[in-house]
This record gives C-alpha cells, sequence and structure tokens, in this order.
C-alpha cells in the first residue's frame, strides 16, 4: 500500500494537469516584461528596468473574471507590491528588521489573498518585493527613484491587464468566470496558517541571516514559494518540484550567465522565459521552474547586471534553495499539525474578540 501511494506522489510530481488558463496571459505577461526591458534599453539602463519589473509581476494575479474586478484587483495588487518593496528597503537600514519585515508583509498579503480568493501565486510575489528590497544596493537618497520604479512597472502591468481583458472578451470572446465569494475558506485557513507561514518565512530570513549567507534572501524565498501551496501533500510535491526543476534551471541559468546580453537581447530572453514560465506553472510546476530559475536570477542580481561570477551565484543559490524547501516543509508540517493549530485558534479568537470589543 505504501509502495502504490509512493508511486502515486512520484507521479504527481511529473503530472502534465490540465489547466484553463488562457494562452493570451502569458503573452501579455512577456509583453509587458519586454516594454519595460525595451525603454530601460533605449535609456542604457536595463538594471533599472529590472527593478521595475518587480511591480509589473503584479500582472500574474489577473483572474479570469469580469474586467471591472480585474482592474480592481490589479491596482490594489499594484498598491501591495510597492508597500512591500518599501518595506523591504527599509530593512537594508535596519537589519535587524528584515524577519520582522518578512513575517509582516507574508502574514498580511497571504491573509488578503486568501480571504478574497485569489489563488496562484498568492502571497509570494509580495514576500519576494519584500525580501529583494532588503538586498538590491542602493542608496539611501536613491530610494524614492527605485520605489517610483517599481510604481512605473505597475503602470506598464495595468496597462497590460487592460488590453489582456479586452483582447479574450471582444476579440477571442471568451466569456469571463463569476468573481469569487470573499472569506469563503474559514478562519483557520485565512488566519491561522497565515501566521505559521509567516512564522516560518520569517525564521528563514533570520537564518539567512545567522549564517550569513551569500545571496541569503534566496533563503527566505523559497521557503515562501514551497509554502504557497495549500495542502500538506502539496507542499511535499511542490518542494519535490521546485528542487527538481531548480537543478534543470540552475543549470540553464548557469549557461545563460556566461553570455553577455546587449540590452535588445536581455530585453528579448527575460520576455521569452516569462512567457514559457506562466504558460506552464499550472500544468507542472518543476518544468515552470526550469524558466522561473533564470527569470528570478537575472530578477535578483540587478545589483551587480551583468557583472557576477556564474559559478559563485549558481552554487550559493542551490545551497539558499535547498535550505528554503526543508524549513517549506517544515513549515507545512506544522502548519497541517492539528494540535497546534487548535491553540493557536483558540489564542488568536481570544486576542481579536478582545480587539473588537466583544469579550
Amino acid at each position: 500500500m505504501n509502495l502504490e501511494r509512493l508511486k502515486g506522489e512520484i507521479g504527481l510530481i511529473f503530472t502534465w494537469n490540465k489547466s484553463d488558463r488562457l494562452w493570451q496571459m502569458p503573452f501579455f505577461a512577456g509583453v509587458g516584461v519586454a516594454i519595460i526591458l525595451f525603454v530601460a534599453a533605449y535609456f542604457k539602463r536595463p538594471d533599472l528596468g529590472l527593478v521595475a519589473i518587480i511591480g509589473a509581476n503584479i500582472f500574474l494575479y489577473v483572474p479570469d473574471t469580469p474586467i471591472y474586478h480585474k482592474m480592481v484587483l490589479s491596482m490594489s495588487c499594484a498598491f501591495g507590491m510597492i508597500l512591500a518593496f518599501s518595506l523591504g528597503l527599509v530593512g537594508q537600514l535596519f537589519p535587524s528588521l528584515i524577519p520582522l519585515i518578512a513575517f509582516i508583509v507574508t502574514m498580511v498579503s497571504a491573509q488578503v489573498v486568501r480571504y478574497f480568493n485569489i489563488g496562484a501565486p498568492g502571497f509570494f510575489f509580495f514576500t519576494f518585493a519584500a525580501l529583494i528590497g532588503t538586498y538590491i544596493p542602493f542608496k539611501i537618497e536613491d530610494y524614492f527613484m527605485v520605489i517610483g520604479l517599481v510604481a512605473v512597472g505597475t503602470i506598464v502591468a495595468n496597462a497590460m491587464v487592460l488590453l489582456y481583458s479586452l483582447s479574450v472578451i471582444y476579440i477571442f470572446k471568451h466569456t469571463p468566470k463569476p468573481i469569487p465569494k470573499a472569506g469563503e475558506f474559514g478562519f483557520g485557513v485565512i488566519v491561522i496558517d497565515p501566521i505559521i507561514i509567516a512564522s516560518f518565512v520569517a525564521f528563514a530570513t533570520y537564518l539567512q541571516g545567522f549564517l550569513e549567507l551569500e545571496r541569503g534572501y534566496w533563503v527566505g524565498v523559497s521557503c515562501a514559494a514551497v509554502l504557497t501551496a495549500i495542502t500538506f501533500k502539496q507542499i511535499r510535491i511542490k518542494q519535490t518540484q521546485r528542487i527538481l526543476g531548480t537543478i534543470v534551471g540552475v543549470s540553464f541559468a548557469y549557461f545563460l550567465l556566461h553570455f553577455h546580453f546587449s540590452p535588445i537581447e536581455f530585453a528579448i530572453l527575460m520576455m521569452i522565459l516569462m512567457f514559457f514560465a506562466e504558460l506552464v506553472v499550472v500544468r507542472n510546476y518543476a518544468l515552470a521552474m526550469i524558466f522561473v530559475t533564470p527569470y528570478t536570477t537575472y530578477l535578483a542580481e540587478v545589483g551587480s547586471f551583468m557583472n557576477y561570477n556564474p559559478d559563485i551565484l549558481i552554487q550559493a543559490r542551490v545551497l539558499d534553495i535547498a535550505i528554503g524547501s526543508v524549513i517549506g516543509l517544515l513549515g507545512g508540517a506544522v502548519m497541517h499539525w492539528k494540535f497546534l493549530r487548535n491553540i493557536l485558534e483558540k489564542i488568536t479568537h481570544k486576542i481579536i474578540y478582545k480587539w473588537v470589543g466583544n469579550e
């Protein structure tokens, strides 16, 4: 029985899932990335274009709903992304606050996306923006500029959301789905789970500082990526898929990092990586990681754009991802430990009721 169960889980790792995701979504996501990097190439600052792409990631949250709902959600995500990145910059000034910042951003974003039933990629890119913000080496006098660049990225993404929505509805005659009900997951999933998730992401960021890992922010990022899954079974499978996909993705990234692309070539490369990552992520997470790994590696290395040692970079990335994935798996186990969940629910209920004055 255990052998059959193991075979079943291994099969899930390599399963090509069915999906109703429209191909236009990854297309417009890639176009948005390309537009930003083409403009950055015109001004000969592709590194600043990478900063703006952090904001453009909000496009990935666009649901298959009516246009007005898409636009409201997209603009709300834009505010959250800018705020998360800004808090990350605060972490540069006060490094001891980085775990607390990671906890707050992860907890709040996870609670919001679960309450409004937003779905994948969940809280991940908000946590990603905050952790990248703690690392990008900008001077304090440039903080307003880089926050503005992230805001510009969200503006481009919102424009892409509008064009995407108009095209699929009026050109391709696609009928949007109803808006998901808010708050239907219940108190445990909306409130308790994000607290546990945020605690482990915060612990991962603390551990990366304690171990003094080079580019250790990947520990927290990897932990967050694994914990975006809902059930412990999904977490186990996603962790395995992330590790397997990253092994191949790191090899691909290592190959690409040996080339010095022109700004135009780099814009085309990032567009292709984004397109294929979003095209396959809902079908097989391991396959998507092959494209996500080089994409996020370039995104995270904005501070040393086209001026890095691929050997050091990849070695650090593999170690950090392995540590972060293990922490994420432990977090998933704790998150589904009923005894602890019951205790947390009682404590949280008391705190909330006392705060609102109902007890």
